[in-house]
């Protein structure tokens, strides 16, 4: 049977599994995801070895979650195409393989826009993004490109990611800045209704939370956690403060869906869709 790859860390305990047969029908193909797992801080050649296996004629394409950067740094010459967004935004999460030449796409900025629209359709407010890599880059760009006129802070214990964020995201807009964390004091700071993202992936790939029991959320706020699966201590700290606060909390579910349909469109060579990732969170209820 075809293929669809899945490129992370820890692939098997991923709801893609659950998912993907639901997903499928709903697209009218005949395939199964095979995940591909992919330590922190791979090199190059693991890169280049993955992709060499995309190559396959049985695998019609993948997608890329925590590596998009890394892979784009690693390998974008191993490409026949990128698309504009993956040029700019310097990652790949999107890969058609089309007789054995690779096409690479970045479909965060567009999987991001569509969640960023339903929870924070907000003009002029501020973000606070804790990390700075792939979806931090691409929730800047988003919202850059839609016009929105509120400081953009991004904060991340990694300062190589913090000055490749801010080579993509050159605007006076953008604030980013290296720090150990827990990131507490920056959203103590923080105006009422702003929005606080959770894109460290920690609770997630790697232990730990980017915030503490004493963290006190923006009254009015947003909070999004970009995770949907492991400890997820900063989702649960938020959950807790909700109805005082007067909080609106939302998990990374909702951006799995609209972000595998935004993925999967390119990597299928599908028409655009933007209800798709809709359609997947309906087939996830039954």
């Amino acid at each position: 049977m075809a293929e669809v790859r899945f490129v992370g860390v820890s692939t098997g305990a991923s709801l893609i599994h659950t998912a993907f047969p639901h997903w499928a029908r709903v697209l009218g193909i005949e395939a199964e995801v095979a995940g591909v797992d992919v330590p922190v801080g791979a090199s190059a050649q693991v890169y280049r070895a993955v992709l060499d296996g995309l190559r396959e004629p049985s695998v019609l394409g993948a997608v890329v979650t925590s590596h998009k950067v890394g892979l784009f740094a690693a390998a974008a010459d191993a490409f026949e195409e990128l698309d504009p967004l993956a040029r700019q935004c310097r990652e790949i999460n999107s890969i058609r393989n089309d007789g054995g030449r690779l096409h690479g796409y970045a479909r965060d900025p567009i999987s991001v826009g569509r969640v960023v629209e339903e929870i924070w359709p907000d003009r002029d407010g501020e973000l606070l993004c804790l990390g700075s890599g792939g979806t931090a880059i691409a929730l800047g760009e988003y919202l850059l490109r839609r016009g929105h006129t509120g400081r953009l802070r991004f904060v991340d214990r990694e300062p190589a990611a913090v000055a490749r964020l801010r080579a993509v995201l050159d605007s006076p807009q953008v604030d980013a800045e290296a720090a150990d964390g827990p990131f507490d004091a920056e959203i103590a700071a923080l105006a009422p209704g702003a929005l606080v993202v959770n894109a460290t992936g920690s609770g997630k790939d790697r232990p730990g939370s980017p915030v503490t029991d004493a963290v006190a959320f923006p009254v009015g706020g947003v909070v999004w956690e970009l995770n949907y699966r492991g400890d997820l201590h900063m989702l649960r700290a938020a959950r807790s403060q909700a109805s005082a606060r007067g909080l609106r909390v939302h998990d990374g579910l909702s951006l799995f869906c609209h972000g595998w349909a935004a993925a999967l469109t390119t990597a299928l060579d599908l028409p655009e869709d933007p209800g798709l990732g809709q359609k997947f969170m309906d087939a996830l209820e039954l």
